[in-house]
């Protein structure tokens, strides 16, 4: 409780998200437990259109699209988080999709099926942040612009948070409208300040970090999510397609990080799409309270935005338990109906 406290306390007026019953019909874990269902949701991410192309620097971009066959809500462009690829986001895909939304993903440079830029495949390395940015602004003309959507929305996870909302202090007019959850807008102290001093020019990975091991860490010691199936799903679609996976962050991707959150917030001004920020109460991967900083600068600024806690909830609001996840993914698909 400590975390909603924190989080009541400051100005950013974060709202805490209460139960909610599941009207989008949104996937359960008793569901996920029955193999007929679990194979339901395989099968028709294989359906999806798959492709790449040529990022910046020439690293090539793995992507895949769910469009929907007739009239459609609107289409979401997912913003993966660090060490992610599109095969992780299965469940949500398939259920977004069944309630009406093509949707449109791409692994970022460095992790997933897309190009790697360390002889080290696993290494999580950016030479420039901007190129994460530069790369989902090609998809985004390239794939989703020519497919005339009424309305695009964006839908961004941690790191993805970071790339996503930079876009939205670029480019203002893309999206209706874009939910960020547990969204990477710092580092828990003092990270930052420590990179600073050990970061040289050698690219390698940063203290505490080195190859996947996350199939080798129990439930009951993960710091991700509180579901356990979700869990394990998450491992053993990493443990199908090893080439997707991803360890340790490189001290440079950290600096690069760093440097970043002081770009976010230099430029709130610019941003012009409404958003949503939905916070973890438990959450031991981003830092919270810049969470709080944010939204309060944007408030201040005039931003159209809202902010949340989801309680009992660790980082991963998107594979969590049933109740988090529900509240999560009713709480989005209420705001994007709004524009």
């Amino acid at each position: 409780m400590v975390a909603i406290t924190l989080l009541f306390s400051c100005k950013a007026n974060f709202q805490l998200l209460q139960k909610a019953d599941n009207s989008y019909n949104i996937t359960t874990t008793e569901q996920l437990q029955d193999e007929k269902y679990a194979q339901k949701i395989e099968d028709f991410y294989n359906t999806g259109k798959e492709g790449k192309f040529e990022g910046k620097a020439n690293i090539d971009i793995y992507f895949k699209i769910f469009r929907q066959p007739k009239k459609e809500k609107a289409a979401i462009l997912i913003s993966s988080g660090r060490t992610e690829a599109a095969l992780k986001y299965k469940e949500l895909i398939f259920d977004l999709y069944n309630n009406g939304y093509s949707i449109y993903i791409h692994d970022h440079r460095g992790q997933g099926l897309s190009g790697r830029m360390t002889e080290d495949p696993e290494m999580g390395f950016v030479d420039t942040f901007q190129y994460y940015v530069d790369d989902m602004k090609y998809f985004y003309d390239n794939y989703l612009k020519p497919d005339k959507h009424n309305k695009i929305f964006l839908l961004a996870h941690s790191m993805g948070g970071a790339i996503g909302m930079t876009y939205l202090e670029q480019y203002p007019n893309d999206f209706n409208a874009a939910a960020f959850s547990s969204p990477m807008l710092g580092l828990k102290p003092p990270t930052c300040c420590v990179i600073k001093i050990i970061t040289g020019k050698k690219i390698k990975y940063a203290p505490g970090t080195g190859k996947y091991n996350d199939n080798e860490i129990p439930f009951d010691k993960n710091k991700l999510t509180g579901c356990e199936i979700r869990y394990q799903r998450m491992n053993a679609a990493f443990g199908v397609d090893t080439t997707a996976r991803l360890g340790g962050a490189t001290s440079l991707w950290v600096k690069k990080s760093c440097q970043q959150f002081k770009y976010l917030f230099k430029n709130i001004d610019k941003i012009e799409t409404p958003f949503i920020l939905l916070s973890a109460e438990n959450d031991n991967i981003v830092d919270v309270h810049a969470h709080q900083k944010f939204v309060e600068k944007a408030q201040k600024s005039g931003k159209a935005c809202n902010a949340f806690v989801v309680a009992n909830a660790q980082h991963e609001l998107l594979i969590e338990k049933d109740e988090q996840r529900i509240e999560t993914v009713n709480e989005i698909l209420k705001f994007y109906s709004k524009y």
